[in-house]
């Protein structure tokens, strides 16, 4: 019995200390680019929302200067239509720099329309 609430204490103990350590899920900050000139970093980020047709389309644009660098997309879209159109749209949308230029997808029109505009938006809140 002793040994048993030995061990008990022992992982109890071990799981504290784990619980204390670094968290695996933390977001990490990326490198951002530094203006030479200035010393001031390049990088902004800008966050918008516009509804699409499975609810309400989330995106993060991270912009390098004038440069998409990256865009996260948080949504609710149908799958096998609108939710396999936004990584076509985000690829697309990275390629042209921009949403200029970019077609909507067949038969995920609102998904297009709504990820071009909330990508427009939070082009627009990253400068």
């Amino acid at each position: 019995m002793k040994n048993i609430k030995s061990y008990a204490a022992i992982a109890a103990l071990a799981l504290a200390l784990t619980a204390c350590g670094n968290n695996a899920n933390d977001a990490k900050k990326e490198d951002a680019s530094t203006d030479v000139a200035t010393g001031e970093t390049t990088e902004k980020v800008g966050e918008a929302t516009a509804a699409g047709y499975g609810g309400d389309i989330k995106v993060k644009v991270t912009m390098d200067g004038e440069t998409i660098k990256d865009i996260q997309v948080d949504h609710t879209e149908t799958e096998g239509v609108g939710a396999d159109a936004v990584p076509t749209l985000v690829e697309e949308i990275k390629k042209n720099n921009g949403t200029e230029g970019v077609d909507n997808v067949s038969g995920a029109t609102v998904t297009s329309e709504a990820l071009k505009t909330a990508v427009d938006d939070a082009i627009k809140a990253a400068k």
